[in-house]
Parts: C-alpha cells; structure tokens; sequence
C-alpha cells in the first residue's frame, strides 16, 4: 500500500496544492470545475512515468521558484526551475532517495498528446519508395481492442499496420513507433487520425507490449495518466475503455487515472477512488470520498420517490436504511437514501436541489450528517437555510473504528468485530502493526487505519462493501439509536 504525496508551488493556475493519492491497484478520477487545476496535476504526476514531460512546460506557466515535489513510501523528488529549465535534485531527508520511475503512460489531452511527437516525420516516411516493406500488420491484440472500444466489433482496423521494429523507427528518426492504417491503396498514419484514434492507439500499443507480447514482472504498478478522455472519445467508447482496464486489473498491478468531467468515467468510479480539487485563489484542496452524486450534481436515481434522503458514506446509508426498516419509518412513501460525500458537501447538495426544486412539488431532500460536525454542520445548515436535517450518533465509518479501536479504546467491541471477522490473523496484531509503523496522531481521518483492516479482510474473502454492511449490524446492536429514530420519524412524516 504505497501513496503518492504530491506538493506543488506556483505552477500554473496552482500558487499552492499538498495532496495525497493512493497508488493501490484500480481506477481514480481527479474531478473539478473548468480551471481548478487538474490538468496541472496530472502534469506534474507526468514526471514519475515521463521525466521529460518537463520539456512541455511552457515559460509563461511558472517562475524562478516554482516547485513540484513528490514523495512515495521513503522516496523523494524534487523539482526546481534552474536557468535551462526545470531539473530534479536528491534531497537529504534521513535516509530518503530519489523516486524510482514508474513505467506508465500519459496522454496530456488532445492539445499536448504525444501523437504529435512525430508528426513532422511521417509525410517523409510514407513518401519512401520502400515505405511498404519497413511496415508490418499490427498485432491481433491492438487491432482487436481499438476495433471493439471505439466500434463495437473486432476487426474495423484490420488493415492497421505498424513500424516493423524500432531500429527501422530509429533510423528514420521516429521518437515512438507510429501506427498506418490502409484505406484502399493508401495510408494515413495514426497523426493524421482522430484525436480519439491516436490516443487510443499509443495506450493500446503500450498496455500490448508490457503486458501481452511481455509479462510485466515490477511489484511497483503500471501508472496510466488519461486527461479529459472524453474530448476524444465518445460515451460509448469511454465505456468499453473502463471495461478494458476493469479486465487488465484483475490480472495486472495497474493504477488508472482520469482526470475528467465524464458522467460516463465518474459513475464507474468508487467514492474512495474520486479526487475534487477544489481552487480557492490558487490555494488547491481535495475533497475525497466524493460520491459521483456531489461531483456531477446529478442524482442517478428515478424521480418518483417522496424522501431523498442525503448521507455522507456508505456506511450511513447502510445504518439509515436499517433503521427505516427495522422501526416502520416511512410507511406508504417511497424514499432513497444517497451517500454524498462529507458533511458539507451533504449539505451542499441538499442545497442545490431545494433550489433546482429537482425532486418536484410535494417532495422532500433531507440530509443526515455524521455525528461528529455538529457545530460546523448547524453553522453551514443555517448560513444555507436549510432545516430538514439532523445527525447519527456515530461518526463515518474510518473516523468510528479509529475512536473504538485507537483513541477511545472499546475492547468489547474489539472483540466483537475482531471474533467475528478477522479470523486468519488477529485485529490485536492488525492494530499494533498500525501503531508502529503509522504516525497515529496524523492519520485523524482514520483512512491509514480502515485500508489496512480491509486488506486484511480481504484476504479472508471479506470484501469493503460486505464488511460495511456486517459492521452495520454489528453497530446498530452497539449503539443508542433511540433518540436519532424518533428524530428520523419526524423528518420523514
């Protein structure tokens, strides 16, 4: 479980970012508004796969003491503008060196993509009179796949060749080994392709030679870096993409980053897996979990229901929803309960809708917060005028097993969840692992805590999502609800 701590200093739109982001197998979004700074940080993450992306950075978008720094595990980098141009220097920090690189891909959107590396060359190229013997049919594989994402079918490229090797690419000064596809008697090389062709080309042809022509054996992940891929590729297209991944996952230690604005992208996301960067005069934040519900202002649920009913994580949603059926609340109206986020942007959200009126007249949002905001939560509630709300008497679920396992030390309740679950190695051991090699006061959130017990569920066949719902259970017998219940039945009458 390695995380990338990335810190950025007057870069751009950026005067100021200090983010972190998991590097654990599986697929991220970064979201945002139009100029929050995502594209800046993808660019900066460039520099662990592409040193030389530095070379793309243009003049006007930095100063003398701008800085990008970048820490994994107990590596380091960091990178300063010398007199020709950014450089990276081995800081001293105890016994701390300088990053390894990671072997990735990045595609830097269609304005800054690496199809235009070559694209100067290519008409000289396809001008040789022996143009026909330096190329060869691309593989089944990059035929296969480019056909099925972007046309449904197996075999719409079947003509599509490439460079026979790389000396020949070499010789004829190619930086990459371009792609040709014949149409009739011609060819048009994969630069003068669609935006959405020639990316997917270079990524295809990437994951092609790491993983089919080569087993790719480094314990350190694939990092894969895709901004705004829905300016090249259409819904559909960007659907068969994810299920690319979600399949090379399963088999491959591959860490996919979208940063994007796709309802397409973001809905097949996890919460705990969605970034949003938030620029406040340059100052960057994240808001993580974020659920594709705050990201995109959108509710992917029907509208026919009488209750929406706002929480800030799964874990809520799983308590308020047992509650509702365990004690009749609701009776004769439909109601869906929606994680949010956190609690402001529960609040936020509830907010909005009450405003758009999206639900429809004689319908009703109402937000249930955690129990551990409530003078930041009554504050925001009020500034918002909003009134249909009220709080768990727990907290969410990584800052509720910090208190009972950690702070507030519940050793029944360490017993209860640690019998019942963590069956191949002990939660004792689990827990003092985490207080050795964890600086415990740091990780107030809790995250550091609640990944490491669900990687050790998981390898007793216990999966997050399941784990959620039994801890509900468990909780809902621990807990005093009596007060919050007659407070639910009131919201919802």
């Amino acid at each position: 479980m390695s995380d990338l701590h990335l810190q950025i200093k007057n870069f751009k739109n950026i005067s100021s970012c200090d983010i972190e982001l998991p590097l654990d197998r599986g697929l991220y979004a970064i979201v945002g508004e139009n100029g929050c700074g995502k594209s800046t940080i993808m660019q900066a993450m460039s520099l662990l796969v592409k040193p030389s992306s530095h070379k793309s950075f243009r003049k006007f978008d930095f100063t003398d003491d701008s800085t990008i720094d970048i820490e994994i595990d107990r590596t380091e980098d960091h990178w300063i503008v010398s007199e020709t141009g950014w450089t990276t220097t081995t800081t001293t920090h105890g016994s701390r060196i300088q990053c390894q690189r990671y072997h990735g891909f990045y595609e830097g959107s269609i304005f800054y993509g690496s199809r235009f590396y070559d694209y100067n060359l290519v008409d000289t190229f396809l001008s040789k009179s022996d143009f026909t013997s330096l190329i060869r049919l691309a593989d089944d594989f990059v035929i296969n796949t480019l056909s099925y994402i972007l046309h449904g079918d197996k075999r719409h490229y079947k003509d599509l060749y490439k460079i026979k090797t790389k000396e020949v690419a070499e010789k004829n000064r190619f930086k990459g080994i371009p792609y040709f596809l014949k149409c009739g008697e011609h060819y048009i090389s994969q630069y003068n392709m669609s935006s959405g062709e020639s990316m997917l080309i270079s990524l295809i042809d990437f994951i092609n030679n790491l993983t089919e022509r080569n087993r790719y054996l480094s314990q350190k992940p694939l990092l894969f870096l895709i901004d705004e891929a829905e300016l090249a590729l259409h819904p559909a297209a960007i659907h068969r993409l994810i299920e690319l991944f979600n399949n090379l996952i399963k088999r491959v230690n591959m860490v996919v980053v979208f940063s994007t604005h796709s309802t397409e992208i973001i809905n097949k996301i996890k919460p705990e897996n969605i970034f949003m960067i938030e620029n406040k005069n340059g100052i960057v934040s994240t808001v993580n979990l974020c659920y594709p519900n705050y990201a995109i202002r959108e509710l992917y649920v029907p509208n026919g229901y009488d209750f929406i009913i706002l929480v800030e994580d799964d874990l809520a949603k799983a308590v308020v929803e047992r509650l509702i059926r365990t004690n009749n609340i609701c009776t004769s109206r439909l109601w869906y309960v929606v994680p949010s986020g956190d609690w402001a942007q529960t609040l936020k959200l509830q907010n909005d809708i009450q405003k758009s009126n999206l639900l429809g007249v004689g319908k009703r949002v109402v937000g249930i917060l955690d129990g551990d905001i409530q003078d930041d939560g009554n504050a925001k509630a009020k500034e918002l005028n909003i009134s249909l709300f009220s709080y768990l008497p727990i907290k969410s679920v990584e800052k509720y097993l910090r208190k009972k396992l950690i702070t507030d030390v519940d050793s029944t309740f360490i017993k209860l969840i640690g019998d019942k679950y963590f069956t191949q190695r002990a939660l004792t051991d689990i827990l003092a692992d985490y207080q050795t090699n964890y600086d415990v006061t740091k990780d107030k959130s809790g995250k550091k805590l609640y990944k490491m017990l669900c990687a050790n569920l998981l390898n007793v066949g216990i999966s997050k999502e399941q784990f959620i719902q039994y801890l509900c259970e468990d909780i809902c017998m621990h807990e005093d609800f009596t007060s919050f219940i007659a407070t639910l039945s009131r919201l919802l009458s």
